[in-house]
């Protein structure tokens, strides 16, 4: 190797190390490993690439001016800490050749605002520096879209620095977003469509940013695009006098036009977009400046487009470009591709593949065999070998679904026509006896009259069904026959259904490996992804269950499109998983778009929009927010009950929730006829032995426990015990059910039998990651170990509660309102009064918003806190408080309430004329 070349190797190895790095780093690595020449070249290099350090670097024609320019703002480090105006600098966000970014601060009626404080570093010594700074603040007020950085305020400092207030904005910058979340093609795709849009609003208003590049276009943890940085941008009403005086640019993201200092429109911005979508779907800058085609198909058409040397060859707008890119994302035509009918066709071919489903599941289900057979057929006679095979495995198959159809065929009376059921059966029975068939097309029906009889409820026979397939595919079938993994779904689907999840999870698992093996996408993967993830989330493996779904939605909006009505089932999964992880507030967003995308596809009166409904009730009512999840319970319910059918899982799940809320909320009647619906409907739809059931047994429980009906409560409690398996899957349910049973144990003055039953309840409930009925368990057992304590009692039991409830100080939920009560009455036992009465009376100014004044909770806290307050020595607060809490406790004819009788006894007295003698009692 010649030295030149081997210099030009080296040079090119360095570049690739340092052109990332930033500047302090950079300078350290080169300082090692350069002398001055090498050193020399390789800033040569950097420069032009527009890397970190480089991005204001000035036209080489200009250099001199803008050096001129700048130049008398002191070192960044020594202004943070500083005041500009009424805001306190922070720190450095980041630092350009005419001014420097800072964290900064101030306080308004003393809320906090922060936000990016743009300080120049030069003042404004001449009238044309305060025309300048006059016109930036006019362009940026002029800025008024969701994607752009808003403008807050502009001014000079005491001591005559000018400086702009803008919006704060914390995010990545667009290609590192990317990066960071490993962000498909199809995601990036729609963030860069996000900035075109952004762009495209300042283009409206006469505005070109001409400074675009990753760094200035911004995305929130939340995956919302800004815009920032208007530093040198130009509105297109200026003429040459009110042009920047120096030709400021990033080299890498520069339109043609802007190199020669020629004239600047919004063509200037589309072409650095352009480069922007190349390097945000990771083509390398130089293969871009080049010309270089690495990407391919439409996507390759559009950046071309966009990166024209020639402006009028580009596209004519920022909304043009992104238009484009949302037919590319919808599957139509771009504009960016040569018009041909051949192209044409395809796309509408590829947009339009799944119209053509027919509306029943049943005939679905049968055409989609019967499409397999007849694609078979095609491939057979393709297949010079195996044509007359594949072609009587077709011609069986068809003559076999035709079978089915024979009755409606012969005209018979429309009331003698066969069930839908009926026409099953009987062709599930003709299915042993068909001598046409292979063992594949055994396989693929049974599997798919399995999912038929699934959907139908008919879960015996679904699973009688798939055993036969998993079988009769096991002995005759290779591994990796597509039909042999239809019916390890098929039989782990209806484990799932069955509820029987650690059946379900390796026969999932075994299909989802031989997938992946064999590349298969599309809809058989989807069909398997939904019920492995439902398994996954059951058996507490809730991030596994996160990524499937996450997986699951990806691969529908790849399949069918992302406006398709089949991905809203991919939005629902994605919800359900972030509420079994206990992650409410994101649950609560990701329900809300679920509901929104049902209803806008299906309508207000259909069951995929009720499950929406449903799923953010549930998510709701966990995060605490009761009120509303009672409006949305209500509102999903109406649904169901007009559509008035055998009820599915999620419907048993909605109104066995619905039971259970009203209970808690002690809304007597409404729970009587929630869970008496609930039992109807689940015991109905699932028999009165299976865990459904079992759940609307557990509502009724807890209806009868609030209204003080003991006896009845722990009656029902046990019948509800009675449906539950050991098992993974119900270990939660009896944990619950026992946490209930040892309250009715600590009511009833036997608190040795509560502990015996909470220390068994609480590892049982720790199966499921839901903290507030644990920390009502361990608050329970702790009232239970100071009334009769034991070795079994864990020694840390008091500081492990209030560790606990601290965890949950934000969540809002009703329920903790139990746990503060049993925290409180340990304060009093300890002497700790006002303790007691601080924590009673913040719990009750959350709960009464949700629970009301009159429920049983809130009256016996109220009582408890009168019992603090009097010992505290504050007596007229006490019988203020007591009164009240008596008063309506008379008018709800509580008197003899269970759960109020602890808390009367002590608050009693306090209602007359308390004494310290009255209160120490």
């Amino acid at each position: 190797m010649s030295d030149d070349a081997g210099q030009v190797t080296r040079l090119r190895h360095l570049f690739e190390k340092v052109v990332d790095l930033p500047a302090p780093e950079r300078a350290a690595y080169l300082d090692s490993r350069c002398d001055d020449a090498l050193r020399a070249q390789l800033e040569r290099m950097l420069a032009l690439d527009g890397g970190p350090g480089a991005e204001d670097l000035p036209g080489t024609t200009a250099a001199a001016a803008t050096a001129t320019a700048i130049g008398t703002l002191p070192l960044p480090n020594v202004l943070t800490g500083s005041r500009i105006g009424s805001f306190e600098l922070i720190e450095v966000l980041g630092e350009g050749g005419s001014s420097v970014v800072f964290r900064a601060k101030r306080l308004i009626s003393g809320v906090r605002q922060d936000v990016a404080l743009k300080l120049l570093r030069h003042g404004l010594y001449t009238d044309e520096d305060a025309r300048r700074f006059r016109r930036e603040l006019e362009v940026l007020a002029q800025l008024e879209h969701p994607g752009i950085a808003r403008l807050i305020e502009g001014g000079v400092s005491d001591s005559g620095s000018a400086y702009i207030v803008l919006e704060l904005v914390e995010g990545r910058a667009i290609t590192r977003y990317a990066q960071d979340e490993a962000l498909d093609p199809a995601a990036r795709l729609r963030l860069f469509a996000a900035a075109c849009r952004a762009v495209e609003a300042a283009h409206r208003a006469l505005i070109v940013h001409r400074d675009l590049k990753p760094s200035n276009v911004l995305v929130s943890n939340s995956g919302d695009v800004k815009l920032v940085d208007f530093g040198i941008s130009k509105t297109l009403q200026d003429d040459r006098r009110t042009q920047t005086l120096y030709a400021a640019f990033t080299p890498a993201f520069a339109a043609p036009e802007q190199r020669a200092n020629a004239a600047i429109t919004t063509a200037t911005d589309v072409y650095a977009l352009g480069m922007l979508l190349n390097e945000l779907l990771g083509v390398p800058r130089e293969a871009a400046r080049q010309g270089k085609q690495v990407l391919r198909g439409d996507v390759a058409a559009i950046a071309a487009k966009a990166t024209q040397t020639e402006p009028q060859h580009r596209y004519p707008s920022a909304g043009a470009l992104a238009d484009d890119v949302e037919r590319l994302l919808a599957g139509q035509p771009v504009a960016a591709h040569p018009p041909s009918r051949t192209y044409r066709t395809r796309r509408f071919v590829s947009r339009h593949r799944w119209a053509v489903a027919t509306a029943a599941g049943v005939l679905v289900a049968i055409l989609a065999t019967l499409s397999v057979a007849l694609w078979q057929a095609r491939i057979a006679r393709q297949q010079a070998i195996a044509a007359r095979t594949e072609a009587q495995r077709a011609n069986a198959v068809r003559d076999f679904v035709e079978r089915l159809f024979e009755p409606l065929r012969h005209g018979v009376a429309a009331g003698q026509q066969p069930s839908l059921t009926q026409l099953l059966d009987a062709s599930t029975a003709r299915l042993a006896h068909a001598p046409g068939l292979d063992v594949g097309s055994r396989v693929d029906l049974l599997a798919m009259f399995s999912r038929i009889y699934e959907s139908l409820g008919e879960l015996d026979k679904a699973e009688a069904l798939a055993n036969q397939a998993a079988t009769l595919s096991a002995r005759s079938l290779r591994p990796d026959d597509i039909n042999r993994i239809r019916a390890l779904i098929a039989r782990g689907y209806v484990a799932a259904r069955k509820e029987n999840y650690a059946a379900a999870e390796p026969d999932l698992e075994e299909a989802y490996r031989r997938m992946r093996a064999k590349g298969i996408h599309g809809e058989p993967l989807i069909n398997l992804l939904g019920p492995l993830g439902a398994v996954k989330d059951r058996q507490n493996q809730g991030e596994r269950a996160l990524q499937l779904a996450r997986e699951a939605l990806a691969e529908r909006i790849r399949t069918f499109g992302p406006d398709d009505p089949r991905v809203g089932v991919g939005y629902n999964d994605v919800a359900s998983a972030l509420e079994g992880l206990g992650r409410y507030n994101q649950a609560i967003e990701a329900w809300r778009r679920t509901y929104a995308f049902q209803l806008a596809h299906y309508g207000s009166r259909s069951d995929e929009t009720a499950l929406g409904l449903g799923g953010w009730a549930s998510a709701s009512l966990r995060a605490g927010h009761w009120r509303t999840a009672h409006a949305l319970f209500d509102r999903a319910m109406a649904v169901y009950e007009r559509n008035g059918h055998k009820a599915e899982l999620a419907e048993a799940y909605t109104i066995e929730k619905f039971c259970i809320m009203e209970a808690l909320m002690a809304h007597r009647a409404h729970a009587k006829h929630r869970c008496a619906q609930a039992r109807a409907l689940n015991g109905a739809s699932f028999g009165t032995q299976s865990s459904v059931y079992g759940d609307a047994l557990t509502g009724t429980a807890i209806s009868l426990f609030m209204s003080g009906d003991l006896a009845a409560a722990r009656a029902q409690m046990q019948r509800a015990r009675a449906t539950y398996a050991h098992t993974a899957t119900d270990r939660p349910r009896l944990g619950r059910v026992d946490s209930w049973l040892a309250a009715i144990d600590a009511l009833e003055d036997n608190p040795a039998a509560a502990r015996e039953l909470l220390v068994a309840a609480i590892p049982d409930l720790q199966a499921r990651k839901f903290p507030t009925p644990v920390l009502l368990a361990r608050a329970r057992l702790l009232l239970a170990c100071t009334a009769a304590p034991a070795s079994d009692c864990p020694v840390d039991l008091q500081a492990s509660v209030a560790t606990e409830r601290q965890q949950l100080a934000a969540s809002g939920d009703p329920r903790v309102l139990a746990v503060d009560v049993a925290l409180a009455r340990i304060d009093l036992r300890a002497g700790a009064a006002d303790a007691a009465a601080r924590r009673l009376h913040a719990a009750l100014a959350d709960a009464r918003a949700e629970l009301g004044e009159i429920h049983p909770r809130v009256l016996e806290a109220s009582l408890w806190l009168a019992v603090a307050q009097a010992r505290c020595n504050a007596l007229p607060q006490a019988r203020t408080t007591a009164t009240k809490a008596l008063r309506l406790i008379r008018q709800q004819r509580l008197d003899h309430h269970p759960l109020l009788a602890a808390a009367l006894a002590a608050a009693q007295p306090l209602a007359a004329a308390p004494t310290m003698a009255s209160v120490q009692r």
